[in-house]
């Protein structure tokens, strides 16, 4: 099977429901874009982040040895 796809140009301007439609087509695919590039820089960050978490954990863990007085 095959897809056929038809665009079809209509000269003139949109009228005010195709043009908010438009709009908000344009407003949703932008904040798909943001989301999926904050989704990315969150995979991105993770062993960092991961690798400073357990850094502090460590420090916690460590806290009572250095805050005891000697």
């Amino acid at each position: 099977m095959s897809a056929v796809t038809h665009t079809v140009s209509l000269p003139g301007r949109p009228t005010p429901v195709e043009a908010a439609l438009l709009a908000l087509s344009r407003a949703v695919a932008r904040w798909a874009e943001e989301r999926m590039r904050r989704r990315a820089d969150a995979v991105e960050a993770e062993p960092a982040r991961r690798a400073g978490r357990s850094a502090s954990q460590e420090m916690s863990a460590d806290a009572a040895r250095y805050l005891l007085p000697r």
